[in-house]
């Protein structure tokens, strides 16, 4: 009976020992494998492939900004998060995606903004309307447009309105500004501004059209300043000072 009792006790030593080097074992593998895949020796990204219609976000670019992940280049402690942020705040770029491709590549895919129009002469706006703080250069043929910048959308609204109506007469429209008073004036290719004020701006540009080819067959076009259409039942042209310009 005692002897039953021993075998029994020495028996479930084993077994709890046996248990105590299981887990430890487990823990051992758990730490090795962590190190294994946090380690970037041992799982390193080396490869970047870089896709997109790109004419300002660079290889390079992308590069640096991966290079600053420092000890994170590794393919499962990459925080695609961190780049995607990073890449989404430079000016150019409206949107990223990324993904991570076994066992080194990291893909990169990059939309570029779609620039339609220089704003304010001081940056550009995108199609969305939205104001991308990017310098106009000299080079840029951007519609200039221009005004207040919580009202950036719907100044471009109405620019690309205003454009279907006039340039099926092959009129094209230089700049178009609009006040704080929302006051609409646009400046012709052939330098002619058109003051169309706030309301029925559309119907303003169709009495233009309508109006116009009757002045230029009386008048020399090219001593035209302006043609003011914030009238109820007409317009009116403005001269150049042809004297002042002669001087």
């Amino acid at each position: 009976m005692w002897q039953k009792l021993k075998q029994v006790k020495i028996s479930k030593w084993i077994s709890f020992f046996i248990f105590l080097l299981l887990i430890f074992s487990l823990q051992d593998a758990f730490f090795k494998l962590k190190f294994w895949l946090t380690d970037q020796q041992s799982s390193p990204l080396t490869s970047l492939v870089l896709t997109g219609d790109r004419e300002h976000i660079t290889y390079d670019v992308v590069r640096d900004v991966l290079i600053k992940q420092e000890d994170k280049l590794n393919f499962f402690t990459l925080e695609i998060s961190d780049i995607q942020k990073q890449l989404e705040a430079m000016p150019w770029v409206y949107s990223v995606s990324i993904r991570k491709h076994w066992p080194d590549t990291i893909k990169i895919h990059i939309v570029e903004q779609t620039i339609v129009a220089s704003w304010n002469q001081k940056t550009l706006l995108n199609r969305f309307g939205e104001i991308i703080n990017v310098i106009p250069s000299t080079d840029d043929e951007y519609i200039a447009l221009s005004g207040e910048n919580e009202h950036s959308e719907q100044v471009l609204n109405t620019y690309m309105q205003l454009k279907q109506l006039i340039e099926p007469s092959h009129y094209r429209i230089a700049a178009l500004s609009s006040d704080k008073r929302n006051s609409t004036a646009l400046v012709l290719k052939n330098g002619i501004t058109l003051k169309l004020g706030k309301e029925q701006k559309l119907e303003r540009i169709q009495l233009f059209l309508k109006a116009f080819p009757r002045i230029t067959k009386n008048y020399d076009i090219n001593n035209i300043e302006y043609v003011d259409l914030r009238y109820d039942t007409g317009l009116a042209v403005g001269w150049k000072d042809i004297k002042k310009n002669k001087k």
